[in-house]
């Protein structure tokens, strides 16, 4: 992760964190070792639109990334400590829980090995990388989703 991207990302959670009236923001060592940026009455971790691919000029909101194994061949954010996921598309923040989004990258990937990434619920690792990763067509997660929060433009 870059620079920027990772100030991208402290604004979304500062962004989704004016939702609500109490919330505690991660260290930077929960951030990193437990994988969650805010504490409501629960741990969320929130996730930014992304590009599908470096080099792509705009992000697509219409798929996300997820992480099961981190850079450093551990488990990833989708197993962290994180009580909840938030998703952000453009209009909406789709929460998920960490059981049903598991459980569900699980039965998409099953039996697939790591390869190029092509079609969503591929595996894919990064060159000289340890980190596997996959996306997920967000409709999919709004299909899964606990609570959709119409974002305060």
């Amino acid at each position: 992760m870059n620079h920027k991207e990772f100030i991208i990302g402290e604004v979304k959670e500062d962004d989704f964190s004016k939702l609500f009236t109490s919330v505690t923001k991660s260290t930077t060592s929960e951030d990193i070792y437990e994988h969650w940026d805010l504490k409501i009455t629960a741990k969320i971790d929130v996730k930014s639109i992304k590009k599908q691919a470096r080099g792509d000029i705009f992000y697509n909101e219409n798929f996300h990334w997820i992480e099961t194994m981190n850079v450093n061949g551990e488990r990833g954010w989708l197993y962290g400590d994180a009580d909840f996921f938030a998703f952000e598309t453009i209009d909406y923040w789709i929460i998920n829980d960490k059981l049903s989004l598991q459980k569900f990258i699980e039965d998409k990937t099953k039996d697939k090995v790591v390869g190029s990434l092509k079609d969503p619920y591929e595996l894919y690792r990064r060159a000289n990388r340890k980190d596997i990763v996959t996306k997920v067509k967000t409709l999919d997660l709004f299909y899964l989703a606990k609570q959709i929060i119409k974002k305060q433009l």
